[in-house]
Order: structure tokens, then C-alpha cells, then sequence
């Protein structure tokens, strides 16, 4: 009888253990988290977006600003090295940053719910080999070719509907006494802007995401794309045909600026960091009235819009708390939280239902992205580099030589490559 007692009693206890309910329910709850990102951040959005999740998760946020630039880069690598880990950081954009920390020693984020909520265009950029590390963080920019409304006006002409109908505008608005197209040579930077958007309209259509992977492990040369050749053909075409100003060699950013928005050029080939420093100097109505941005048209449609990528944010895989800092990545990228982050930033939202009031130059942005005719520049989606790229271009429009223009771009982004000891150079 005793060891009948004894047995039910085992039994008992046994089935108590294993009938019981978890006293933990998922991961354990940390009391906080932290975030590390560039000093050069504007931390106002994140301590609204942080105090919101304490309140709600109970989970406090620790924000931590290291320095910027590249030694932001190395002291995050760093912290990897020696297992330091941050909960999570932001970091640039492009999968070379996947690379530069190893894909193995980041979480992968593929086929989380996030995602379903991002902007095609932006969400391609984010994959690497297929497989998702980063989350979007931010907003796109573009570059584009920027005109001014009044000329275009003034001449009877619209965005183009393709390539032919641009060089149309150029040479009314040439005939009618305006500078058709504004170079800054001398500035020298903004040379890269008619090939670069060029990319996605000319490029990409012939080679395909394919022929870009391609170029990522060096097993396509730059200079054997003709339709590459034809980009930097047409950009010559402009010179050769009178449609950049007297001068050109001379040109000026800030020229270039003071021009285009008081209604003596025509065009002009920018980025979108160009609209804040017309606004600070003409000021916002002025500009929104007065300048507009179309992509640059292919030889049979509108063409591909082409955009700066938004940053990302970053989670180590072998960091304490990886199942809370993703659920904080969730909540930063919650719509009603973007639209924070925008209350203080710049920018077009990848996220769908953001509410940002957008200027109208955005609007027309924005409206390629949802469309699906818009891609990231193609240097954001390559880990190689074009190196001396404007001054490759310079010295093209002063020679009008093709070929060596494209050996030399080639050379420079293989060279650079092997410098990076990037896999296949």
C-alpha cells in the first residue's frame, strides 16, 4: 500500500510539472533596449518613437550616437569583433553593409510582416542573395531632371513623354532664347547626374537585375554594355547638338541653382538635395511653384524614375535580445511612427500609408515608385565602386571620346573592386 501511495504521488507531482503553464511566455522581457546611430542623427522623432513603445511595451529605449562617417562603420564592426553587440543600429544604405558585417552574424528578416508595407523599388534594394537583413529606415530622395515651370510655359511644352519629345523641348526652349540644359563642369560633381539617371531608363532595361549582379562579382565589364556606351553617346549628343550653355566648361553649382529658379535655363540634371538649397535661398513657395522634376525619358515611354535609397536598420544575430529588438524594428517602421521620423526629416516615404505632406516635385516621385517605374541608383546597388566618375565624365564632354571614357569607368570600378577584395575581382 505504501508503495502504491508512494507511485500515485510521483505520479501526481509529474503531471503538475508538465500540466503547468510556462511562467515565461516567449522571450524573456528585457528592461531595455539599445539602439546605436550615427551622431550626425536627429534624435527628436526617436525619443518620441521610443517613449511610445516604453509606454506601451514597457521596455525602456537606450540611444547611443557614435560618430559618423566611416569611423561610424569601424567602431560598429568593432563592437562585432568583441561581441559587443547593440540591440539594433542604423547604418547606410545597400547590401554591402551586409557584407562589411558578415550576413551570418546578422538576422535575417525574410518574409517578416514589415516588409508587406514597403515600396517594391525600395524592398528589392534590400535583398541580398534573396534573403532580407536590413529593414528600411527613412526616406527616398531622386535625381531627375529638374525644370523650370515658367519656361516650359512659356514654350508650350510639358514633361516629355520620350526621349525625342526631350530634345524637342531643349530646342524650342534654345530658340525662344533660354539655356536649353545647365552644366556645373567646374563644380564637376553634378557631371555623374545625366548617366546615373540615365541607368534605370537605358541600362537596366537591356542588362536586367541579372547583368547588375553580374557587374557585383566582376563577371561583366562595364565597357561591354552598349547600352552603356549609348548613355554616354547621348550625353555628348547634347554638347555636340549647342543644348548646354555658352561656356559650359565654366559652370557652377550655384549658377546652375540661381538659373534654373529664376526662369533663364530650361533644365537642368540634379539630385534632390538641390530642391533644400533652392528653398533656402528663393524659399519654399517659390520653389514649389516654380520647379518641377520628371525622370529622363526613355526613346518610348516616360521613363524609370530614379531614387536615392532610404537608410536601414541593422539586427546582430547574436545579440541578447533578438526577438524584442525585432519586435522594436516593427515599431519603428509602423506607419503612424514613420510619419513622425518625417515631422523632422526630409525625404519620401518607402512605407505605404505615411502621412507626409510632400512637395509636388515628391508627389511626381512618389507616383513612379507606386507605379513600379522606379529603381535605386545602380552605385547603391553595386559594393564596387565608380571612381572618378566626374572627372571621367569631364574630360569626355572636353573630348567628346567615348570609348576611353567607358574603358576608364570600367578600369577604376575593377580597381576598386579588387581593392575591397569584393569576391570575383
Amino acid at each position: 500500500m505504501k508503495k502504491l501511495i508512494s507511485l500515485l504521488l510521483v505520479l501526481v507531482i509529474a503531471f503538475a510539472v508538465f500540466a503547468a503553464p510556462s511562467a515565461e511566455v516567449g522571450p524573456k522581457k528585457p528592461s531595455s533596449l539599445t539602439v546605436v546611430v550615427p551622431n550626425t542623427t536627429i534624435l527628436d522623432p526617436l525619443e518620441k518613437i521610443f517613449a511610445k513603445y516604453t509606454a506601451e511595451v514597457g521596455i525602456k529605449v537606450e540611444i547611443q550616437a557614435l560618430p559618423a562617417g566611416e569611423e561610424y562603420g569601424r567602431l560598429l564592426q568593432t563592437r562585432f569583433a568583441t561581441k559587443d553587440y547593440p540591440d539594433l543600429f542604423t547604418m547606410d544604405p545597400g547590401t554591402k553593409q551586409y557584407t562589411k558585417f558578415g550576413v551570418d552574424r546578422l538576422l535575417e528578416m525574410t518574409g517578416d510582416p514589415l516588409f508587406d508595407n514597403v515600396l517594391e523599388a525600395s524592398l528589392d534594394f534590400q535583398r541580398y542573395q534573396g534573403k532580407l537583413y536590413g529593414a528600411p529606415w527613412g526616406g527616398t530622395g531622386t535625381y531627375g531632371v529638374y525644370y523650370n515651370k515658367d519656361v516650359f510655359a512659356a514654350i508650350g511644352a510639358k514633361p516629355p513623354v520620350h526621349y525625342a519629345d526631350f530634345l524637342s523641348i531643349l530646342r524650342r526652349a534654345k530658340a525662344a532664347g533660354y539655356i536649353p540644359v545647365y552644366e556645373a563642369s567646374k563644380t564637376e560633381w553634378p557631371l555623374q547626374v545625366f548617366s546615373l539617371i540615365a541607368w534605370p531608363t537605358f541600362v537596366d532595361p537591356a542588362i536586367g537585375d541579372e547583368g547588375v549582379q553580374r557587374l557585383e562579382v566582376n563577371e561583366l565589364q562595364l565597357n561591354q554594355i552598349p547600352a552603356l556606351r549609348d548613355v554616354f553617346s547621348r550625353y555628348v549628343s547634347l554638347r555636340d547638338a549647342g543644348l548646354f550653355q555658352s561656356g559650359y566648361q565654366a559652370g557652377t553649382y550655384e549658377e546652375q541653382m540661381e538659373l534654373l529658379a529664376t526662369g533663364k535655363v530650361a533644365v537642368a540634371f540634379q539630385i534632390s538635395n538641390f530642391i533644400p538649397s533652392l528653398m533656402a535661398k528663393f524659399g519654399q513657395d517659390y520653389v514649389s511653384e516654380k520647379i518641377g522634376w520628371f525622370p529622363l525619358p526613355s526613346d518610348t515611354d516616360q521613363g524609370i524614375a530614379m531614387l536615392t535609397p532610404a537608410h536601414q536598420i541593422l539586427v546582430p544575430r547574436d545579440g541578447k535580445n533578438t526577438d524584442w529588438a525585432m519586435d522594436l524594428v516593427r515599431f519603428m517602421t509602423k506607419s503612424e511612427n514613420q510619419a513622425i521620423y518625417f515631422d523632422y526629416n526630409a525625404g519620401i516615404p518607402v512605407y505605404k500609408g505615411v502621412e507626409k505632406e510632400l512637395l509636388p516635385y515628391e508627389m511626381d516621385v512618389l507616383a513612379f515608385d507606386q507605379a513600379g517605374k522606379a529603381k535605386i541608383n545602380v552605385q547603391n546597388r553595386l559594393s564596387s565602386s565608380f571612381t572618378d566618375f566626374p572627372k571621367i565624365l569631364q574630360n569626355m564632354l572636353i573630348t567628346g571620346d567615348v570609348n576611353t571614357a567607358l574603358n576608364l569607368m570600367d578600369e577604376n570600378y575593377r580597381r576598386t573592386g579588387k581593392a575591397r577584395a569584393l569576391p570575383g575581382f
